[in-house]
């Protein structure tokens, strides 16, 4: 056989092999008359055992529509499948959804429609957490059913279910976020020049890491650091810790890997001469995620005392440590495996429970037609009767991708979820939360903590009530959760996406409004989408005109004085708004607005100063107008110097060595050829002095440009140290210090320059 014909033969195979697949994917969505009836009771159904006993004929899964998985594909309906068709109406930029458009979405909701909620609550990862969700579904002893038609009555059948998938879970361990690490100068002791030294050390050996740090003295006088940092760094730097081991059993003593040991081992070097022989590095157990992080600052707060991060701010508490984890969240590059996801379908009280039974069904089997998935419905008996579909999916589909849902998906799952419930006679529309200007409900996780410190569970009281009494905090957010949801203020659109999302919403509810005057719902929806789309735009006004305003322009300076008049104007305007809200409504407004008119008021007052002559604001003044900001900038500039400095010794250092070359020829002439030629050794010679030459001067500049703005941090930096892009992007931040201001500050400046 040739090659082209065995090259032939090859693709009549895969042909053939994805003809049968496909074959088999769409026999498997076809109706089977099991799908038909309802569930049986618990007390007839067979532990482990198909409702029909065919285990073959059950993976026939039956599907009003299929999609081709959960990664948020529309779906088309069925021939066979007897769905309404959507109300006519329709707005542009609303079309290629199926529900119809905002005009459709309006017209059901005044008809007493509810919208569709869909909501994923959580993911899991191995055997142990996805048997732990699972059996969440199955408390009280709710029949839970299977992608396969299995009903699975009791725990063990749940336990053996999970083992089964657990077969093709993923073997990778979640990533190692956060370390602990003891770090021990030798010789260095407990004097101002060894605590500098250590200062030092650790801004260097963890440069580019968020850290956080305490130095402590030893008995013997001498320094020692403990460490939390980030295993992170860089775009493609991590610090790793591996454990060592004695023959076939892995030990608890734990070490640095070999490059990170190095990597920190050589900064410190650079920055304080001392060798790496001197320098001790002995890591903690890993942690991951963002707990981890909390964890770990918190073990070292109640065993050692505050800490200081790489800012300069003090770690002192939980409180502290939890907002620091916070900050931390993004540079963590946290990865968790994630096998099975928790999903969850709401209907408010009053619907057929067996309705909705059968379009949760038929939505998992139309959604997740490649997945395992089991669900169970439970019935909230102490609130007011919500009827909810919990579902565990499994991640990765019987052909081997994986879900990864967004925006779309979630959409798309809304607009599946109503056309089943829709065929099944449930009053149910697909709607976002922006079209309806609602607030984002609870999630059942603040539902659990408040219950946890209400009503303690009885086999579990005395654990719930020492729980409850070390969390107040957690407790009430999410008690402030649960009432603002329930509350359900009017939303403001913050940006211009939500403002045309909210405009199409508010035309079809003006003219649901005019085709029935009498209906109090289309009435009342109009009220709350008109008002949070005029807000909205007030917002988005004063927000553009502040970015005008603050923008550095050359051709056309703006005036203090024309600042001042726009800030009293957007004073009077947000104070108008302000007097039509309530409640929540009006603390958003008031919060989203306060941060637009700080920003202006701190431009205003520079550019006052420096309409006035000021060439030099003092630390003092600056801080007065730009707060925390001015800090964050002094930092920074502290940590270009060093990282400057740093290469700048290393590079004397290379320098050195290289001189020290024909020196070290003069006995290796002879036996090696490549080192005896004299271009070779001038090469190596002229390299690290030419490096050593162009960093002094650059080390020199940001040791200049770090003592300039910790002098003046107003004063824009001289064009002539801009020698570095370090260098550069700490002027271009220095710019951005007058124009902007963290949200953290909750200052009224502005309101007082009406």
């Amino acid at each position: 056989m040739s090659r082209a014909e065995q090259i032939d033969w090859w693709l009549g195979q895969i042909e053939a092999v994805r003809r049968t697949v496909e074959e088999d994917r769409q026999a498997r969505r076809r109706p089977t008359a099991h799908r038909m009836h309802h569930t049986p009771a618990s007390d007839v159904v067979i532990r482990g055992k198909t409702l029909t006993g065919a285990l073959d004929e059950e993976r026939r899964r039956a599907l009003p529509s299929s999609s081709g998985g959960g990664s948020g594909q529309q779906s088309r309906p069925s021939p066979s499948t007897a769905l309404p068709s959507p109300v006519a109406g329709s707005f542009e930029g609303n079309g290629g959804d199926r529900s119809g458009g905002s005009l459709a979405r309006a017209r059901q909701l005044a008809a007493g429609y509810q919208p569709a909620v869909v909501k994923v609550l959580s993911y899991a990862s191995g055997s142990a957490r996805a048997t732990a969700t699972s059996l969440y579904v199955q408390r009280e002893d709710v029949p839970v059913e299977t992608h396969d038609g299995k009903i699975l009555s009791d725990r063990e059948a749940v336990a053996d279910e999970i083992k089964d998938w657990s077969k093709d879970f993923e073997k990778r361990k979640p990533s190692h976020d956060v370390l602990t690490i003891r770090l021990k100068l030798e010789g260095v002791k407990d004097t101002p020049e060894g605590r500098e030294t250590y200062a030092k050390a650790i801004g260097a050996g963890f440069d580019g890491h968020r850290h956080a740090s305490r130095v402590e003295r030893l008995p013997s006088g001498e320094l020692e650091a403990h460490i939390v940092t980030a295993a992170a760094g860089g775009p493609k730097e991590r610090f790793r810790v591996r454990s060592e081991r004695a023959g076939d059993e892995r030990s608890d003593h734990r070490q640095l890997d070999y490059r990170s040991e190095a990597v920190m081992k050589a900064r410190i070097d650079a920055a304080t001469n001392i060798p790496p022989t001197e320098i001790s590095l002995v890591p903690g157990k890993p942690q991951h995620g963002r707990d981890g992080v909390v964890w770990q600052l918190n073990r070292l707060i109640s065993q050692r005392g505050p800490l200081s991060d790489e800012r300069g701010n003090t770690i002192g508490d939980a409180a502290v440590a939890r907002n620091t984890a916070k900050d931390w969240n993004r540079s963590l590059r946290s990865q968790s495996p994630r096998d099975t996801m928790h999903l969850m379908l709401s209907s408010k009280s009053g619907v057929d429970p067996e309705a909705l039974r059968r379009a949760a069904r038929a939505f998992l089997h139309d959604r997740f037609a490649d997945h395992r998935f089991l669900f169970g419905m439970h019935v909230d008996r102490e609130g007011d009767g919500h009827i909810h579909v919990h579902a565990v999916i499994t991640v990765k589909s019987e052909t081997g991708q994986k879900m990864h849902p967004g925006p779309s998906a979630f959409r798309s799952w809304r607009e599946s979820y109503a056309e089943h419930a829709q065929a099944e006679g449930l009053k149910i529309v697909a709607t976002s939360a922006m079209e309806r200007a609602s607030q984002q409900s609870y999630g059942p996780r603040d539902k659990a903590i408040v219950d946890v410190a209400e009503r303690p569970r009885p086999q579990r009281s005395p654990r719930d009530s020492t729980y409850a009494a070390g969390n107040q905090r957690r407790i009430s957010d999410a008690r402030r959760r649960i009432e603002l949801a329930r509350a359900n203020p009017i939303r403001i659109p913050m940006s211009a996406s939500e403002q045309r999302v909210l405009k199409h919403s508010a035309d079809a509810w003006n003219t649901v409004a005019r085709e029935q005057p009498e209906n109090p719902i289309a009435n009342a929806m109009l009220e709350r989408v008109s008002l949070a789309q005029t807000v909205g735009a007030i917002l988005l006004t004063i927000g553009q005109r502040v970015q005008h305003l603050t923008r550095e322009t050359t051709d056309m300076p703006i005036t203090a004085e024309k600042m001042a008049r726009d800030l009293r104007l957007m004073n009077e305007a947000i104070s108008n708004t302000s007097d039509l809200l309530e409640g929540e409504t009006k603390k958003q407004f008031r919060e989203a607005s306060a941060r637009y008119l700080e920003t202006l008021a701190t431009r205003l007052d520079l550019q006052r100063a420096s309409e006035a002559g000021v060439q030099h604001l003092s630390r003092s003044e600056v801080h007065a107008i730009a707060g925390i900001d001015a800090d964050r900038l002094i930092a920074r500039a502290q940590e270009v110097r060093i990282g400057q400095e740093r290469e700048a010794a290393s590079a004397e250092r290379q320098a050195d060595r290289a001189t020290a070359l024909p020196q070290d020829e003069k006995t290796s002439r002879g036996r090696d050829p490549v080192a005896s030629h004299p271009r070779t050794s001038e090469a190596a010679l002229r390299s690290p002095q030419r490096m050593a030459v162009r960093e002094a001067p650059e080390a020199e500049a940001a040791k200049d440009a770090a003592r300039s703005i910790t002098e003046h941090p107003a004063q824009s930096l001289p064009a002539a140290l801009i020698q570095t892009e370090g260098i550069a992007r700490l002027r271009a931040e220095q710019e951005k210090l007058v124009r902007e201001v963290e949200t953290e500050r909750q200052s009224q400046k502005g309101q007082r320059q009406t």
